[in-house]
């Protein structure tokens, strides 16, 4: 299938009619895509961005996304759990916005730090939902942590998903077999699943 693209010079910007948007949206969003990178290598002055480095990491910015995370571990701490979530929600909206062209491994980093700390949040405020989602990603960034399969498996635990928890659990378990939190709530959904299964004891 034949797309037409549309390219304004003023803008730099590509774009589709309103009906091919509709029929094709994943073209739409490699558009999406091609404009944003196009947008920061223009603001970032040369034709070719600088190879990224630690060095060259915006470290204003990187303060900012310092100060909001300290921020919402306080609020955590203190107990405000609706606070804290919204301190890390505007974290990770920060490290989203980072350029393109900064170091990955940096950015990752930070992004890690957040889902972690914002799936806790997400768990006190009983967003379960919100907190299997940023479990999961940390999952697919981290694999080997077994912190982050305790999260996903609590969060489906108090989703319903017993025999998900199950796995969860014990997939932290064989990175971690000493791990006494992941252990006790093995056993906790465990018991739960005999019971549902109409075999508890």
């Amino acid at each position: 299938m034949n797309v037409p693209l549309a390219y304004d010079a003023k803008t730099k910007q590509l774009s589709l009619p309103k009906e091919a948007e509709r029929v094709v949206p994943l073209v739409k969003l490699e558009v999406d895509q091609l404009n944003t990178l196009v947008q920061e290598l223009i603001a970032n002055g040369s034709d070719v961005p600088p190879p990224p480095t630690p060095e060259n990491f915006n470290k204003d910015m990187s303060k900012m996304i310092k100060k909001l995370y300290e921020g919402g571990v306080q609020a955590f701490k203190q107990g405000k759990y609706e606070e804290s979530a919204k301190q890390f929600n505007i974290g990770v909206a920060m490290i989203a916005r980072r350029t393109k062209f900064e170091s990955f491994q940096g950015t990752l980093q930070e992004l890690g730090l957040f889902l972690m700390s914002r799936a806790d949040a997400y768990l006190k405020t009983k967003n379960y939902l919100g907190a299997f989602n940023d479990a999961d990603m940390l999952i697919g960034m981290m694999m080997v942590t077994p912190d982050n399969f305790l999260r996903r498996g609590v969060a489906n635990y108090l989703l319903g998903n017993y025999e998900d928890a199950r796995a969860d659990y014990q997939r932290g378990l064989s990175f971690d077999p000493d791990n006494q939190r992941l252990t006790t709530e093995l056993e906790i959904v465990l018991d739960k699943i005999l019971e549902e299964n109409g075999d508890y004891l």
